[in-house]
């Protein structure tokens, strides 16, 4: 979940043009982690939209994917722990062990080499949901493209490359929550490099 100081940090890193970034903050130029999931939520959709019209989309998908949460701490160490522990398991069996780790999903590794991963699937009654804490249990309703879910993607991302031990690459958000009205769990595809 992009974090909105982390995420205006980012606009300057990846070299987001000035008037952009002032747009996307144009009226939330006090917003913090602190502040309500709702207004959180406004933020980064107008921000996706924004972006999404100005910007190269593959730049906007670069900066989403390094605003990716959750790097660190204990699931790097669960990463870790599993690479070491099916290190010498061809990638097809190490992929089919990704589920038994919390909050990796599941995977398959596709005919083409390519790996799927259903990221998030839970539910809030009949409804996927998403695991971004700037929307879950935010009251938000609204769309939001899925370019905002290589956010996400870039948590699976970074954790897969370590535990599989192979450099990947995004190639595309398959199905989200967000921009189906919570009828399609998260799907992410990768590519190996």
């Amino acid at each position: 979940m992009p974090c909105p100081e982390k995420f205006r940090e980012t606009l300057v890193q990846h070299n987001i043009p000035l008037e952009i970034a002032c747009q996307i903050n144009q009226g939330f130029e006090d917003l913090a982690s602190s502040s309500p999931k709702k207004k959180k939520a406004l933020y980064f959709k107008r921000a996706t939209e924004i972006l999404c019209e100005n910007c190269d989309i593959d730049a906007v998908h670069a900066l989403y994917e390094s605003n990716a949460c959750c790097k660190g701490g204990a699931r790097e160490k669960a990463s870790k722990l599993f690479a070491s522990k099916y290190a010498q398991l061809p990638l097809k069996e190490k992929i089919e062990h990704i589920e038994e780790v919390p909050y990796m999903g599941n995977a398959v590794l596709e005919d083409d080499g390519v790996i799927c991963a259903n990221a998030v699937h839970y539910k809030v009654g009949e409804e996927f949901a998403c695991a971004c804490s700037n929307y879950n249990k935010s009251g938000f309703k609204e769309n939001v493209r899925r370019d905002y879910c290589y956010c996400c993607a870039g948590h699976f991302l970074h954790h897969y490359q370590i535990m599989l031990g192979v450099k990947l690459k995004t190639l595309e958000i398959v199905s989200s929550p967000l921009d189906s009205n919570g009828k399609k769990p998260c799907v992410i595809r990768f590519a190996i490099v």
